[in-house]
């Protein structure tokens, strides 16, 4: 009898995210991971697993984000994740728009979250839809050839950031859906 991989497990049990976050995350890392998660989950936005360790958190029928685990049993990076890391991923298309309408003003206007975008930008390096990557002005800042917005490990500050992107997302989301 042969043993499963990893991948054909998952895909067969397509476990919940808290239960990998266990498994494969410790200490601040595995709480604040938890924590992100529960407060997706009061939202309403449960995460789906979609392949090895990631899963995808939907509004409205789109995608919003990514969330990708790694864990500490192998030494090698993984997506871009040292062992014992997570991230969410953000795309760059039409749910981080260049200009603002005026009801995102709070947002675009706050230094320590534009850090936070920026400062995670994502370089595109060919591997996935995005190819050749975007380019364009984001709150305020010019970036070429990126894939997207990665915030690895976030801290208490980075997770009140990303909670922050995620509403912007889904307030873009549904002013798309109203044209």
């Amino acid at each position: 009898m042969s043993k499963l991989s990893l991948a054909e497990q998952q895909q067969k049990t397509k476990p919940k995210i808290e239960d990998v976050i266990v498994e494969l995350l410790d200490g601040e890392r595995q709480q604040n991971a938890l924590e992100f998660v529960a407060y997706l989950r009061e939202q309403k936005l449960n995460p789906r697993w979609t392949a090895t360790n990631a899963w995808w958190v939907k509004y409205k029928g789109k995608n919003l984000f990514s969330i990708r685990l790694h864990g500490n049993h192998g030494a090698k990076v993984y997506y871009g994740l040292e062992p014992g890391s997570w991230h969410t991923a953000h795309w760059l298309d039409m749910y981080l728009v260049a200009n603002s309408p005026e009801q995102f003003d709070d947002l675009v206007n706050c230094d320590s979250f534009k850090e936070l975008l920026w400062s995670n930008m994502h370089p595109c390096k060919h591997c996935l839809c995005c190819k050749p990557g975007l380019s364009g002005v984001y709150f305020g800042k010019v970036f070429s050839s990126t894939c997207g917005v990665r915030i690895e490990n976030p801290d208490a500050e980075g997770l009140e950031h990303t909670k922050k992107l995620i509403e912007y997302k889904k307030k873009v989301i549904v002013e798309n859906i109203t044209k």
